[in-house]
């Protein structure tokens, strides 16, 4: 009886556990109030600039940090903070053969080194010039001294720490100069020419083809961690998928390979490159160059999507081409659709073009005439895309984008005599007011220096805006987008134009425009006790 007794009271106790617990069970809970998603202030952001490509002379890097008004109490709360730029030199150059007649079929390579195709041998301690491989060797004069910057909402341009050996530079931003941060490689002049880039692990370029115009092809992965990463890099061109690069590539902690890639691509017409890493991460930059007048940076792609937009077609556009990648096993079939000053225009008509399987492939956009313009793209199957605008040297690259949120920003923009800075902005679901901000050199954008303009976008339509030079002096200056509340999504890019006529004149630069975020948005967490029940 005892031995009853007890077992009872045995089953009780665990009875009334059980209720316990299911009385507390996180489903429970939830039923009785969702849990919402919070935002945070940015405060910490890490970029990475690539060295200056080939023949172009030393680097700047122009920058500035854009805490809205919104966020000016919690902006004013946080530490000030600082932007640090660190050198970040090339690893020792490795002999490797050169890549044997490209193929379309996909074969395995010997592993790729850290050096271009016909680099040198291992151990050079000469300094690399401007226009030779930047992996040539090891930097023999002691690493640049670290440029700090402490003052948030003001343009600044600094010459890149390593310059003079023509490193990369990699930039961490803290508090208050973390919030709104944007960072591009820039000209002598100011212009910024390509964004320097987030740390990642999985990347697509688009551009043209060797055969096409791009003799030189180089491909910069920087690693400013602390760890070893090993990135995988396939091209994919009109011919398919090209062997030569199918092997991990290793970049070193706080060191940069560059990758010299023509020579895997002969004959292309144009070409896309997805670099992931399987360990790691890196920053990625693409240069191409047409062996004499000039190159450009490709700007980073969105990552393969149905439905692209591709913002920053100039007047230049009727001589424009359009990449499309196929990165799957099915063809695309792709109905494009144009954006222009005039409104909304089929440039290949309303049947949809066909872009074969694994491969990229160029159009001609010669119907959309002379007009500012964007391009929808809505496909089958994932693709992503770019287009080369012609213009100074091989022309300008604008790709695939995210429209702007919060705020678009451009750091660098050049004040020279001769030159036209402007925006070419559309608006293809619903219209958009947007606020345009000049912030010059050296002040103090909060305090509402420059000049404000505003700019409305109808839907369904792109409009260019010149963008007035600060009055007095011939220094760089940012420009700071923001779209007004009720505004549909906004796509952006900032053009640079050289001689009369305004935006009209030939293009000199073109470089969409990234968001520089101040608050970003967490994901919704709720206690829960999933982890403890059985």
């Amino acid at each position: 009886m005892r031995r009853l007794g007890l077992l009872g009271v045995v089953l009780l106790v665990l009875i009334v556990v059980y209720v316990a617990a299911w009385r507390t069970e996180p489903g429970a809970s939830r039923a009785a109030a969702q849990p919402t998603a919070t935002s945070g202030a940015v405060t910490s952001i890490t970029r990475s600039c690539p060295p200056p490509g080939p023949d172009t002379g030393t680097a700047d890097i122009a920058m500035i940090a854009m805490p809205r008004q919104a966020q000016a109490a919690r902006a004013a709360a946080a530490p000030t903070g600082s932007v640090t730029l660190s050198a970040v030199p090339a690893m020792p150059a490795v002999t490797k053969p050169r890549p044997a007649a490209t193929s379309t079929a996909k074969a395995s390579a010997s592993p790729a080194a850290s050096a271009s195709p016909t680099a040198s041998a291992v151990g050079s301690t000469a300094a690399p010039t401007p226009g030779t491989s930047h992996t040539a060797g090891t930097h023999a004069a002691p690493s640049a001294q670290p440029v700090t910057v402490s003052a948030p909402a003001t343009q600044a341009t600094v010459l890149a720490p390593d310059a003079a050996l023509y490193g990369g530079t990699a930039i961490a931003a803290t508090g208050q100069m973390a919030m709104g941060f944007e960072a591009e490689q820039a000209t002598a002049s100011g212009m910024g020419t390509v964004s320097c880039a987030h740390p990642a692990s999985d990347m697509w370029f688009v551009g043209t083809g060797a055969a096409a115009g791009a003799t030189d092809i180089r491909l910069y992965l920087m690693n400013t961690g602390d760890l070893a990463a090993t990135v995988d890099v396939s091209i994919l061109t009109d011919a398919g998928l090209q062997s030569g690069l199918n092997s991990g590539i290793t970049v070193s902690p706080h060191q940069f390979v560059m990758e010299k890639i023509t020579p895997y691509v002969s004959g292309s017409a144009a070409l896309a490159l997805h670099v992931q890493t399987s360990s790691g991460q890196v920053a990625a930059s693409v240069w191409e160059d047409n062996g004499g007048s000039g190159g450009a940076w490709l700007p980073q792609a969105a990552a393969p999507s149905t439905q692209l937009v591709i913002p920053g077609l100039t007047v230049a556009s009727s001589a424009a081409r359009l990449f499309v990648t196929v990165p799957g096993s099915s063809n695309a079939q792709v109905t494009v659709v144009a954006f222009t000053a005039k409104g909304v225009f089929e440039p290949f008509g309303s049947s949809p073009v066909q872009a074969p399987a694994g491969a990229t492939v160029a159009f001609p956009l010669t119907s959309l005439g002379a007009s500012a313009a964007a391009l929808e793209l809505t496909s089958s199957v994932p693709i992503t895309a770019g287009v080369l605008v012609p213009g100074q040297g091989i022309g300008s690259f604008t790709t695939a984008v995210a429209p702007v949120t919060e705020q678009g920003v451009v750091a660098g923009n050049p004040a020279t005599r001769g030159l036209t800075v402007g925006l070419i902005l559309t608006a293809p679901a619903r219209a958009v007011r947007a606020t345009i901000a000049v912030i010059p050199s050296g002040t103090d954008g909060a305090a509402g220096a420059g000049t404000q303009q505003l700019a409305t976008v109808q839907a369904g339509y792109t409009v260019a805006v010149t963008v007035p030079r600060p009055p007095g002096g011939r220094q760089p200056f940012a420009i700071v987008i923001t779209p007004l509340a009720g505004s549909g999504p906004l796509y952006a890019a900032r053009v640079v134009t050289a001689g009369s006529g305004g935006l009209s004149a030939p293009l000199v630069s073109l470089l969409p425009v990234p968001s520089a975020l101040t608050v970003i948005t967490l994901p919704p967490a709720q206690d829960s006790y999933t982890a403890i029940l059985p």
